[in-house]
């Protein structure tokens, strides 16, 4: 008797040819974990030992952070936060409007204390407008623009994302790559599980890309509110990528089965540490 190999689900991102040596490849998730979370150590020390386990040894976060793939960004990217310096003439005339990015730091390669002691200038005071300027390098992926905007009607005014200083602010980038899955299968877009190393957030989304064979593009906003100015290198997280199968569910609402919880505890009590993982995880397949 010959049993039939299982054959495994691929997904596949595609990417016009010339650019497939310059940009970086999506990869497995577990290979780019959050930096915290790979740094972290398994093991408090100095505590006991049965109580001395971190993040690191949860198996729900683990799962998280390597379930599907990361699709890495593309080129580096220039991100600034300002608000504008209102500079005032002995009329109190506005004679200028300045952007300031921190520290003291002016775009026109003053400071303010310069501003200050300026015989031609009154005063000046940070209570402009606020900016958020963002681009990429001058690089031709073939894709077009790579950032481009929504409206904020596209989302409305009930809409959360207006709890961000620059909420309204609906960007979009431009995805170099196109995802395809087998019969069935479809992705979940999203943010990097439990990466917290910037303010970009995404607005998650399922596609269907067994049937849609073309680039996925990422609506996102800037949740960040504080002056700074900088470049988010080449490389780092941005999309993750969750495949998964298509079926029907139910949804069921009952009484909790006291019994097999009472059995899930006591054989929870065998164990000092890992419990979770020893007794109820399953290996995830590659």
């Amino acid at each position: 008797m010959f049993f039939k190999k299982k054959e495994k689900a691929i997904i596949s991102f595609h990417a016009k040819e010339e650019i497939l040596k310059v940009i970086p490849h999506p990869v497995p998730a577990a290979k780019l974990m959050p930096e915290w979370f790979r740094k972290l150590k398994p093991m408090i020390k100095s505590q006991d030992q049965t109580q001395a386990g971190t993040v690191k040894r949860c198996m729900p976060v683990l799962d998280a952070v390597t379930q599907g793939y990361i699709i890495p960004l593309w080129a580096d990217f220039h991100v600034r936060v300002t608000t504008a310096v209102n500079v005032y003439g002995e009329d109190d005339e506005l004679l200028a409007e300045i952007d300031y990015i921190g520290d003291e730091q002016l775009l026109v390669g003053t400071t303010m204390l310069e501003l200050e002691n300026n015989p031609l200038i009154a005063r000046a005071t940070r209570d402009g407008s606020r900016g958020l300027f963002m681009k990429f390098p001058e690089v031709d992926l073939g894709t077009g623009e790579l950032l481009s905007g929504h409206h904020w009607d596209q989302v409305g005014n009930a809409c959360d994302l207006k709890r961000f200083k620059f909420g309204k602010q609906l960007t979009k980038f431009t995805n170099p790559w196109v995802i395809k899955t087998p019969k069935g299968w479809s992705v979940q877009i999203k943010n990097p599980s439990n990466n917290f190393s910037n303010d970009i957030q995404i607005l998650e989304g399922v596609v269907d890309t067994d049937e849609y064979y073309n680039e996925i593009n990422f609506p996102f906003v800037w949740s960040g509110d504080e002056d700074m100015e900088l470049i988010i290198p080449q490389g780092t997280p941005l999309i993750h990528v969750i495949p998964f199968k298509r079926i029907e569910t139910e949804l069921e609402v009952g009484v909790t089965d006291e019994k097999l919880k009472a059995l899930t505890t006591h054989k929870m009590f065998t164990k000092h540490i890992d419990r979770y993982k020893s007794l109820f995880w399953n290996k995830r397949k590659k």
